[in-house]
């Protein structure tokens, strides 16, 4: 799955994106996504993944953080094909990766509450991996991003 990283190089957000661990932030990030993906011409599906998979992965630190975050940073790379994304907190090590997997052919009533967010994150990217690195979470997640030309037939 790591195949993709070492692919990635033309083009990145600037800095990373600096966030509180609060919930008024979640637009801020979600709003970031929104527009890499529009500079880079990013198909909506390709964006809305990546949203919200940096989504599900901000409301994670703030559900789940003990002790609790301080501070969030986010990036984005990408190239014409390929793109990928780096979440990291400072809260207490939590490794989403580890998680097991979600059975979806249990009935509702037999689900366990929670990990429907992880289960995206898997079925929609590529890559999903996680370190532990001077005492923050790192998850990078990525995947191959779909052509221009699918994009042009879709909108035609």
């Amino acid at each position: 799955m790591s195949d993709l990283m070492p692919m990635l190089a033309s083009t990145s957000s600037d800095s990373p994106l600096c966030l509180r661990p609060e919930i008024g932030q979640l637009d801020v990030l979600t709003g970031f996504v929104e527009q890499f993906g529009q500079r880079h011409g990013w198909t909506p599906a390709d964006t809305h993944a990546f949203s919200l998979a940096a989504e599900e992965l901000f409301a994670n630190t703030l559900r789940h953080s003990r002790p609790a975050a301080s501070r969030i940073e986010f990036s984005l790379m990408a190239d014409r094909d390929v793109a990928t994304a780096c979440y990291s907190d400072d809260g207490g090590e939590f490794d989403p990766t580890a998680l097991p997997e979600v059975d979806t052919t249990l009935p509702l009533e037999q689900r366990p509450i929670g990990g429907l967010g992880i289960h995206f994150i898997r079925r929609t990217m590529q890559t999903f991996s996680y370190r532990r690195d001077r005492g923050r979470n790192v998850v990078q997640f990525g995947r191959a991003l779909k052509p221009t030309t699918e994009v042009q037939r879709a909108s035609a």
